[in-house]
């Protein structure tokens, strides 16, 4: 599960990559090229204050009334029905999210990009003294990626509003990774039609893609904190 976001500067330095991708239709099932990502050594000490953690406030892409927008929101979004009862949802599994009644206000109108650098990964430790151990995961080519995810951003701000990144992956044994695109099809995610088939042939096509990673280079980490 995704601990930690690496984002540079605005989704405004991003928009540019869609200027000459963006068209009307859906381009489901067609030829894309495939996003390679690798685990690598992080970004250097002077970069960590473009590291983003859950509850710090996160630059997204969405689509509203045909054009691209970027909107600023809290990674960690508080629906009005989990109020006081559960903390902030950070990840959302793609199944979930897609069949389940509870969430179509929010996955009609709130699906959403954020481009990233990278991000961190924790591993599960042996014991709860040991130091949690981390993986960096980025693209083998100096291009952004785009993470799937849901917001809620309201005109006038309020306790309910924020983000949580859209997961998927094998739903029986848990594994499941943040949903990851390059420019060329980040924007499949905001297509206005989509529905739980084209969201499976999405995920199943990056799963088919992306070849499982091998944690190469870790950084540590007390247990408490990033």
């Amino acid at each position: 599960m995704c601990d930690g976001l690496v984002q540079h500067g605005s989704s405004k330095d991003s928009l540019a990559y869609f200027a000459q991708r963006d068209s009307p239709g859906s381009r489901f099932g067609t030829s894309v090229t495939p996003l390679e990502l690798c685990v690598t050594t992080p970004p250097k000490t002077q970069e960590q204050h473009s590291l983003i953690k859950p509850n710090m406030q996160v630059s997204a892409i969405r689509r509203r009334g045909g054009h691209l927008e970027c909107i600023k929101v809290r990674w960690g979004w508080s629906p009005i029905w989990s109020v006081g009862t559960m903390p902030p949802l950070t990840h959302l599994p793609l199944h979930l999210v897609m069949r389940s009644k509870v969430f179509d206000p929010i996955k009609h109108e709130g699906r959403v990009l954020v481009a990233v650098e990278g991000w961190y990964e924790a591993q599960a430790s042996s014991s709860p003294s040991q130091a949690q151990r981390l993986t960096y995961t980025t693209a083998r080519q100096s291009t952004p990626i785009f993470l799937a995810a849901l917001a809620q951003a309201s005109e006038t701000p309020f306790g309910c509003d924020g983000l949580a990144l859209i997961t998927y992956g094998d739903i029986a044994n848990q594994q499941q990774r943040v949903l990851a695109f390059s420019a060329e099809e980040a924007l499949d995610w905001l297509a206005p039609e989509l529905g739980w088939e084209q969201a499976q042939q999405l995920a199943a096509r990056l799963n088919g893609a992306q070849p499982p990673l091998e944690p190469t280079m870790t950084t540590q980490r007390p247990a408490q904190g990033l």
